[in-house]
């Protein structure tokens, strides 16, 4: 009788100590999972902001920085749910004005325009 006590008191503690173990495995994962978010939103919310100063800058032709400021505009607004969709537009406005040599050209040759493009290539 008191070997079986033994027995189950051993397999408590061990069940015990394997669930501490899950669980703080699962606590690191989730501190690094949120580490990581808070990084993506960093560089969307940084990559936004070089776009927005961009397009307001007057470097680029007025569609172009409608189409920019607009996409920039809705990634900085973004709802945690929506950053997805929001970082995806903003690669898209960026990829339609950006996606010509001669555009970027044209931007690092324009006053201020070196500096933005480098940073926007940064971000």
């Amino acid at each position: 009788m008191t070997s079986t006590l033994i027995w189950i008191a051993v397999v408590l503690f061990a069940v015990g100590l394997y669930l501490s173990w899950t669980a703080g495995r699962l606590d690191r994962l989730h501190a690094r999972i949120d580490a990581s978010r808070a990084a993506l939103d960093a560089q969307l919310l940084r990559r936004a902001s070089v776009a927005q100063e961009l397009a307001t800058s007057g470097v680029l032709d007025p569609a172009a920085s409608i189409v920019l400021y607009e996409a920039a505009h809705a990634a900085r607004q973004a709802e945690e749910e929506q950053r997805e969709v929001a970082e995806s537009e903003l690669s898209q406005a960026l990829r339609a004005i950006f996606g010509e040599v001669q555009q970027v050209e044209a931007v690092r040759e324009a006053p201020g325009g070196d500096e933005a493009a480098t940073e926007l290539a940064a971000a």
